[in-house]
């Protein structure tokens, strides 16, 4: 057992920790889903990044850019952008909602049911961008070990889903932390090291196509496909929605988002780099997915590695935890207590049970779906194409109804489904196709029935009281 592997299974063992450490702290459900909403500046801001640089944003990117230069960066770069925009626009209106879901927002402001339907939407979301971090775990698991990927899946998945479900969003926190300093240092390391390996700025430049060295290398229908799905998408994710809730005021949520977002922007850039990097040292890859843990294995001496990769799979690790804990409380607070009824006790019960739940079925969709975009291009087709425009008009239209809200959701989710069948997840025909038509149906039907009745905005009234107060 060589180093590298040492230092690996000391940091799972750290996190495994974490969760029993933080285990001891739940005293409510509140602390299980959004850690009793305290959190301050200097825990929240790192955190949210944490949340939003995982497999797509760092394994993503890099495969991206092993392919096609700088350009591949625009994953994460949205990601960043729309999360920006997330702080400048509505976070702090978020943090004072005191929900613990999107789903039960749209109840709040919609009534009549319209938190099922948007569940269960969000809680596919969750899944499959889980399913997104635990392929790419298992991607680097495979890299340093030998494995392959099913076994790596589901090692990386064990791990990760033990200390979510016995610490929930507190050991998250916990982790979280630890993740970002390992994730920013472990970055800082390699790509000094890999333009060193490659012999240097202009040696890289003259190693590659001009083409490479632009962000323009990517055609306009694959931009468009990302800027409706995942710049408008990581604005209305659960995940990053649930993390603002942790926030201890709005001012924190408003700051600390644009804080990550921009950190965000910069990690994207590093990934863009150790892309290319990627293809000048590595020509004979056979896999883009594994340009970043075969960059690490070759630039950096032993001991190190394991340290980078440690780094690189807490970008993994924090994404997932989080992602199935929100699936999870989609599912208990949205589906499952509206129709069971149970107190709060009961509910921390049945948060872990579904948490578990949730966890086998990631790990099942990841050995079955084995690809990141796959998945990743799916979840953000119906996030966006499902759920951005009745969210958005809850936020920011005074006219819209429930029958509008529900009617657009649905319609939208049939139509979603069918462009993925037809076209594939990587097409922009589902996305674009779903929020046109959820936008179309939702301004008719608001239309026709006349805006909402006044006693469908009592509780929503009811929060902005609150929220002003």
């Amino acid at each position: 057992m060589n180093i590298d592997v040492i230092i690996v299974i000391g940091y799972f063992a750290l996190m495994l920790i974490c969760g029993f450490v933080a285990m001891r702290k739940l005293t409510s459900t509140a602390d299980y889903l959004v850690a009793d909403r305290n959190l301050p500046y200097w825990v929240f801001f790192p955190c949210l990044s944490t949340v939003i640089l995982g497999g797509g944003s760092t394994f993503g990117s890099a495969s991206q850019s092993f392919q096609h230069g700088l350009s591949g960066a625009w994953i994460t770069l949205m990601f960043g952008l729309g999360v920006v925009t997330v702080g400048l626009g509505f976070a702090g209106k978020l943090a004072k909602l005191k929900v613990f879901t999107l789903s039960e927002m749209l109840e709040r402001r919609y009534a009549h049911g319209t938190r099922y339907v948007s569940a269960m939407i969000a809680a596919i979301y969750s899944t499959l961008i889980s399913v997104v971090q635990i392929v790419a775990l298992g991607t680097v698991l495979k890299a340093l070990l030998g494995w392959d990927l099913a076994t790596g899946i589901v090692a990386g998945g064990i791990v990760t889903m033990a200390y979510t479900l016995i610490g929930g969003m507190i050991a998250i926190t916990i982790t979280d932390f630890i993740q970002f300093i390992l994730m920013t240092i472990g970055v800082a390391l390699l790509v000094p090291a890999g333009i060193d390996a490659a012999g240097g700025i202009a040696a890289v430049q003259s190693a590659v196509p001009k083409e490479f060295l632009t962000l323009t290398n990517i055609s306009g229908s694959r931009m468009l496909g990302l800027f409706l799905s995942l710049y408008l998408g990581i604005m209305i994710g659960q995940d990053i929605w649930q993390r603002i809730f942790t926030a201890r005021n709005d001012r924190v949520a408003k700051f600390g988002s644009i804080s990550a977002g921009i950190y965000s922007i910069g990690w994207g850039a590093a990934m863009g780099v150790c892309g290319v990097l990627a293809y000048v040292l590595l020509p004979n890859l056979d896999s883009p997915q594994d340009a970043l843990p075969e960059l690490v294995l070759k630039v950096m001496p032993a001991g190190l590695s394991g340290m980078v990769l440690a780094a690189l799979m807490s970008a993994l690790m924090s994404t997932v935890s989080s992602t199935v804990l929100a699936a999870a409380t989609l599912i208990t607070n949205d589906l499952l207590k509206p129709v069971l009824g149970f107190d709060e006790q009961r509910e921390l019960v049945v948060s872990r049970w579904v948490t578990a739940v949730v966890s086998i079925a990631v790990i099942v969709l990841a050995i079955f779906i084995g690809d990141v975009f796959v998945a990743l291009d799916t979840a953000y087709s119906y996030l966006s194409g499902c759920l951005f425009v009745p969210l958005m008009a809850a936020l920011f239209w005074k006219k819209a109804t429930w029958q509008g809200a529900i009617s657009s959701i649905l319609t939208s989710g049939v139509i979603v489904s069918f462009c993925l069948a037809k076209f594939g997840a990587a097409a922009p025909e589902p996305v674009v196709y779903g929020i046109l038509s959820s936008a179309m149906i939702m301004g008719l039907v608001s239309a026709i029935v006349g805006g909402p009745q006044a006693n469908d905005l009592i509780e929503w009234e009811k929060d902005r009281v609150d929220a002003n107060a």
